[in-house]
């Protein structure tokens, strides 16, 4: 829960919210060459569809305190 909370203010600082942040990092990521999303509703693909304008907004210094707050949590 408090990775939630440092990963929800740093989309909050973004103009986004979590998911759109999680989405906007896949995209960003070189190593992932395709980006499916999930959506039951059209308002969740609209949503979703937001996270584009997040992905430029991630500069190395947000992806350096996305990874500080995500890394611990992978060991």
């Amino acid at each position: 829960n408090a990775a939630v909370g440092k990963l929800t203010a740093i989309a909050d600082e973004l103009g986004g919210s979590v998911a759109q942040l999680a989405i906007a990092w896949i995209n960003r990521n070189p190593r992932v060459s395709t980006v499916i999303l999930g959506a039951s509703k059209l308002a969740q693909l609209h949503d979703n569809i937001k996270a584009l304008e997040l992905t430029p907004k991630l500069t190395p210094d947000v992806l350096a305190r996305i990874d500080a707050v995500t890394l611990p949590l992978a060991t």
